[in-house]
């Protein structure tokens, strides 16, 4: 081989120990392969440091403590300390209030679980350091043996995720939502026609958002998408399940995935064999119908259908089928029990508030004429309706606490050590009930987002920003459930008192506005009943004449 000095043009050739001839004498040859007389380029050094530069560093933070946090036990760490029942937003809260910090460190059989309890932290760690936490911890139950791991919600952060993620924003970009308003005003009416006679506000409220999404994401509509519907609303209820952090012990313990279903106590394995099926159900089902469709030219706008003209028949078309599927039962799973969860929040909201009620109600007589139904044209005018949606989605987030990140690389946070491979979740609840941000968060005050003269101010902090997750992994389709959120919410107020349900003496029966316990993902209220009184004789000849 040719060694050639970095200094000299003085060339060995040869592999054993070149040497300079001077005389009869040979110099051996600096290991370096240059003069060992010569001096040593700056280059050299730093190349010989860096090494024990990183060891040094790497020592360094091993010596820093982790963040504040319960006192861990030999062997299990913080395994009792970690919470497993209830509102697991409420047990971190009282955690990070308990030690006066906003960034919390337990840990359990070698794993490191990091809690972020205010918008400062989110935003310096998962956002300005999104290249380090942009990926997906392992989940035992949800991802492998339920089969959610192929799709964007537990994907790692890889090239297939961010190929399927292409796929959604190139179909539907925020930019372009307006294309699917017609198809949210539609969803919105049917709903307007079964709330004055609904029964089980809830369940008239998932049907709601499984026929839009269903219609947005397959272009699946009417009584073609009745078969598809109870499936769907399965799956989901089975990922809020499987999806809440603790809720099994298969994901402490992976060994765990192992037991055969009849050993007792696995009733787990048997639970996430049902599911997975469902998950498969789900997404061949539907997908098979727009992909006919798509062939034949009948096809409606929709992200699928829009997705598979897109398809390049130069590269891997069955690989660009599979990032369509997962990409198209991702975006129906994560956009309908967030609508559903908000909307049920909004209308226990405007019962148990009837004087925020009372204040939208004349807002909106005073931008619609007699009769009219709202459009998103009216939107501007509105902002109080705006400012009763952000207090909604603050006040009672849907994902009180975010689904987790995990690290990829050691950090340093303000003189504290996160390990690689940190579980790290942010507490939006705690951000959106912060005093400084948000004075007296335990009341429901819409118009602590307006300025003085009505309008929506823009020195208060929008809680959008921390309920739709964060960083690279926030939710693309946010534009469209905000969209859906606020016509109906709008569209119900123009409509309807939401008023409370009668006793057998005629007398408003209170309601108690009770939350699932938990644990669960999303956060949604218990069912409860009210009825929705139509406003006027100019409404209700509307609903019979618009609505038919």
């Amino acid at each position: 081989m040719i060694l050639i000095s970095p200094v000299t043009d003085v060339h060995f050739e040869g592999s054993v120990n070149p040497g300079r001839h001077l005389g009869d004498k040979t110099e051996p040859a600096s290991c370096l392969f240059f003069p060992a007389n010569a001096p040593m380029p700056p280059t050299i050094y730093i190349l010989l440091l860096l090494p024990l530069f990183v060891l040094l560093r790497w020592k360094n933070a091993r010596k820093l403590p982790f963040p504040p946090g319960p006192r861990k036990l030999p062997v299990v760490g913080n395994l009792f300390d970690i919470p497993t029942k209830g509102h697991l937003w409420l047990e971190y809260d009282e955690m990070s209030r308990r030690y006066d910090s906003d960034i919390i460190h337990l840990g359990t059989f070698g794993t490191s679980i990091v809690i972020l309890s205010s918008a400062k932290a989110v935003h310096d760690i998962l956002e300005k350091r999104s290249s380090k936490y942009s990926d997906r911890p392992r989940t035992v139950m949800l991802g492998e043996l339920m089969g959610w791991r192929s799709t964007s919600l537990c994907r790692p952060y890889d090239d297939i995720w961010k190929a399927q993620r292409r796929i959604f924003m190139q179909a539907i970009p925020p930019s372009d939502v307006k294309r699917f308003h017609p198809k949210q005003i539609s969803a919105t009416h049917d709903l307007l026609r079964v709330l004055a006679r609904s029964d089980d506000i809830m369940k008239d409220l998932h049907t709601w958002a499984a026929v839009f999404i269903m219609d947005v994401t397959y272009g699946i509509q009417g009584r073609e998408a009745e078969p598809f519907l109870k499936t769907a609303i399965e799956t989901l209820d089975s990922v809020a399940v499987a999806g809440t952090p603790g809720a099994f012990y298969v994901d402490q313990f992976p060994i765990l995935k192992y037991v055969p279903e009849w050993f007792p106590g696995a009733t787990f394995k048997r639970k996430a064999r049902e599911w997975n099926l469902l998950r498969i159900e789900m997404t061949e089902g539907a997908y098979s119908v727009t992909k006919a469709q798509t062939a034949l030219g009948t096809a409606t706008e929709c992200l699928a259908s829009i997705a598979l003209q897109q398809i390049d028949p130069t590269k891997d078309i069955l690989q660009q089928e599979e990032f369509i599927k997962t990409a198209s039962v991702t975006a129906y799973g994560g956009g309908s029990d967030t609508t559903v969860a908000a909307l049920g929040a909004f209308l226990l909201a405007m019962l148990m508030f009837p004087g925020v009620q009372a204040k939208a109600h004349r807002e909106l007589d005073e931008v619609l004429s007699p009769g009219d139904l709202p459009t998103f044209s009216d939107e501007p005018t509105l902002p109080y309706i705006a400012a009763i949606i952000r207090e909604v989605i603050r006040y009672q987030p849907v994902t009180p606490l975010a689904f987790p990140h995990l690290s990829t690389e050691d950090d340093i946070y303000r003189g504290y050590f996160i390990p690689k491979g940190s579980v790290v979740m942010p507490n939006v609840w705690s951000i959106l009930h912060n005093e400084e941000d948000y004075p007296e968060p335990d009341v429901f005050n819409p118009s602590r987002f307006l300025d003085e003269n009505g309008r929506l101010d823009p020195s208060v902090k929008d809680p959008i920003s921390a309920a739709f997750g964060f960083g690279r992994r926030a939710c693309a389709g946010k534009h469209i459930a905000l969209a859906s959120l606020w016509i109906a919410a709008a569209s119900i107020l123009t409509c309807y008192v939401v008023a409370p349900e009668l006793d057998g003496e005629g007398e408003p029966v209170t309601p108690k506005g009770l939350w699932y316990p938990g644990p669960t993902l999303f956060n949604h209220p218990l069912p409860f009943k009210c009825r929705f009184i139509p406003r006027s004789k100019d409404v209700e000849a509307s609903l019979e004449v618009k609505l038919s």
